[in-house]
């Protein structure tokens, strides 16, 4: 017997135990710790039987105990033993089971996925999961950084060219300390190529150290833009690229690389005063592949009940994906609409993560207003504001959902009055 087929004898043993285990377990007496023991020893053999359909699996276990779908999770406690042999066939493989695992549990109104909220001025961050999260700090942007460390000037553009429909590079956040103890902080939106641009600020001991930083005072080639109280300093460095420089306090910044004279203007105006948020319609030539987020979740497997079934007027399907990772432990739906009579654009999108030991992390973007919270079918709903942005964000179990857009309290509270899964 070779390795492979090892491995597959093990699969099958496990997934017998598995059946035996929940063919007779109810809320009452069900273990956790033996789920978790069995989703440890399943990890050891993942790929045994890779050919699989886990989503056909999921599917076919809804549909025998839909029952257990059909009321919030706290309704779980009294219901009769679950029935599961005839849906996990033999050698059903590692991913299958543990959504089978993950979805019965979540029936009988039990938490495998626990999850933390918290936010700062800058960002409201969900974490589920008992898996390990990447070592040091994690910020979604650069002003986030500054919040960490309570740096209060304004000191970071608010304007992104991609606002005006044009392509970003990748975004990358570093805080780095030098030797003399200044504080680096560095927002890079770089394409591997190195095409793009950077934004520094750096905290220096003093306003003499800080005023040191800035390059090209007594160039007669550098433009002096003064703006706002401040002068700022704009060098070209070759065609279409400048490096700008300035200090305010015991502050220096600097953004250098891909742009033209016109956008470090932009950059430098919009340091200290955020430009007004300008609609731009999206391009709606090819209409999407999922005209209805609830399309998108069938197609990836994820319970329809979890999305809202009103949306407010006008808005249209402009593009949607899906994704179902290979080995079966995530599946993602998105879409994105646009009201184009009133200027404004809607996002919904859910995640369903199936393996409780793997961590996951979503960060919100957010400005001063306070975050608002409320219930509804036991669960915790987070109102998010980041400017004209409010996104409404929520955990179930292993699932995330998300609704985002140029949207009022009022029809964020009613998007999710209108979702099947949380209406008494």
């Amino acid at each position: 017997m070779d390795k492979d087929e090892e491995k597959a004898a093990g699969a099958e043993e496990w997934t017998e135990a598995l059946s035996d285990y929940l063919d007779g377990v109810t809320a009452e007496d069900f273990d956790p710790q033996a789920a978790e023991a069995w989703l440890a020893r399943a990890e050891e053999l993942d790929g045994a039987a890779a050919s699989f359909d886990a989503a056909g699996a999921e599917a076919a276990f809804r549909a025998r105990h839909g029952e257990l779908f059909a009321a919030p999770a706290s309704a779980g406690a009294g219901r009769p033993p679950l029935r599961l042999r005839r849906v996990l066939p033999r050698m059903a493989g590692v991913a299958a089971a543990v959504l089978v695992v993950a979805l019965a549990a979540q029936g009988l109104g039990l938490d495998l996925f626990p999850h933390t909220t918290s936010w700062t001025r800058g960002e409201l961050t969900f974490t589920t999961g008992t898996g390990e999260t990447p070592p040091g700090e994690h910020y979604s942007h650069g002003q986030a950084a500054l919040d960490a460390y309570d740096i209060r000037v304004p000191m970071l553009p608010t304007w992104n060219p991609a606002w005006e429909g044009e392509d970003i590079p990748g975004l990358e956040v570093t805080v780095t300390e030098e030797e003399d103890g200044t504080l680096v902080f560095t927002e890079d939106h770089r394409t591997q190529g190195g095409d793009g641009y950077t934004f520094v600020v750096r905290q220096h001991r003093g306003a003499k150290a800080a005023q040191a930083q800035v390059q090209g005072a007594d160039n007669p080639d550098t433009r002096v833009y003064d703006f706002d109280g401040r002068s700022y300093y704009i060098m070209a460095l070759g065609e279409d690229q400048y490096r700008i420089t300035w200090a305010v306090d015991r502050y220096s910044g600097e953004i250098f690389g891909d742009m033209t004279l016109e956008q470090a203007q932009h950059f430098v105006r919009s340091t200290t005063e955020e430009d007004q948020w300008v609609y731009t319609a999206p391009d709606m030539s090819v209409p999407p592949k999922y005209d209805t987020i609830q399309a998108a979740m069938e197609a990836a497997g994820i319970d329809t009940a979890y999305a809202p079934t009103w949306l407010p007027e006008g808005f249209v399907p402009v593009e949607s994906d899906i994704y179902v990772s290979e080995v079966g432990s995530w599946y993602s739906a998105y879409l994105f609409a646009t009201d184009v009579a009133g200027e404004r654009n809607l996002s919904l999108s859910f995640d369903l993560r199936t393996n409780p030991d793997g961590a996951g992390t979503t960060v919100y973007s957010k400005d001063d207003t306070p975050v608002v919270t409320f219930e509804r079918g036991g669960i915790t709903f987070y109102i998010i504001c980041n400017g004209p942005w409010r996104s409404v964000a929520w955990m179930d179990g292993g699932l995330s959902g998300t609704i985002s857009g140029n949207l009022t309290e009022e029809e964020c509270r009613a998007m999710v009055d209108s979702i099947p899964r949380y209406q008494s």
